[in-house]
């Protein structure tokens, strides 16, 4: 056979195969396809009942009595009426555990002045435990009427002929002024409060409780304490080192057998002391 005839032949060969390998690799690429397909289809479908199985199931457990609120736990209450809370979660009839929406039942609870914070757990499979953290008052700020403020300057109840309260008083401010100038009225609460924070950590604080803090806009914060009746200038800052002078001195009025009308520390470098008569 020539080299002619070689390569005619060849050729010849490589024409007539070359489709049947195309025929071929089409044939792959469409099964591969179709297994892609069937996959997904198998996916969904398992999907699709599990969907369905579970919408059975969560429907079957919201209507199941077994999980329906029978105990309900409030911890946390001192100054707020279980009742109240109970009120204001508004439960017309013991819910599901399944159907109660937390959040919303929490934002009620939220609403009552003396509620700081509030959280719920359900515990399953018939009970609800309510913890409460109640506001803690410092002192009561007096405007035309007496509110409870806590220490971080919260204005949150009004204060009730019924209460036992043994608070200091924030003498000085009114509404108006509170509304008209809140920046400065702001000031001298958070001052006032300063000084209630100083006292209460220090226990050898020697003048005794504070019964009124008086706060004025143009010379600053002034007390009076609760036995003796003194009244203490304290001015607008550096009230822990003031403090800690006031202690010396009161020690050494101690010492000498005398008493203090007045002292005035607005000025640190200069405290002034009117004995009494």
């Amino acid at each position: 056979m020539t080299n002619h005839e070689s390569r005619s032949t060849m050729v010849g060969e490589e024409i007539f195969f070359r489709p049947k390998k195309r025929s071929e690799k089409g044939g792959e690429g469409v099964q591969r396809v179709l297994k892609k397909a069937l996959r997904a289809a198998c996916a969904l479908l398992l999907l699709s009942v599990s969907v369905f199985i579970g919408h059975r199931i969560y429907g079957h457990l919201m209507e199941d009595p077994s999980f329906r609120v029978r105990e309900i736990e409030v911890v946390g209450c001192v100054k707020i009426p279980r009742e109240s809370l109970l009120s204001l979660a508004k439960f017309k009839e013991m819910p599901n555990l399944f159907t109660l929406r937390i959040k919303e039942v929490a934002g009620r609870i939220e609403s009552h002045p003396w509620v700081e914070e509030v959280r719920i757990r359900k515990v399953f499979p018939d009970k609800l435990l309510i913890k409460i953290e109640e506001r803690k008052p410092v002192a009561i700020l007096q405007l035309e009427d007496l509110y409870y403020i806590d220490a971080e300057g919260v204005i949150f109840s009004r204060v009730v002929d019924r209460d036992g309260y043994n608070y200091p008083f924030l003498t000085g401010l009114t509404r108006e002024a509170l509304e008209e100038d809140s920046v400065t009225s702001k000031r001298l609460i958070m001052k006032a409060l300063e000084i209630l924070k100083l006292v209460d950590k220090d226990s050898r604080f020697p003048l005794g409780e504070i019964s009124e803090i008086f706060m004025e806009k143009t010379y600053g914060i002034q007390y009076f304490t609760r036995i003796e009746g003194i009244e203490v200038r304290m001015g607008w800052e550096d009230f822990a080192e003031k403090l800690k002078r006031l202690s010396l001195i009161w020690s050494d009025l101690k010492k000498k057998g005398e008493s203090a009308a007045s002292i005035d520390c607005s000025d640190l470098r200069r405290m002034v002391v009117k004995k009494s008569l």
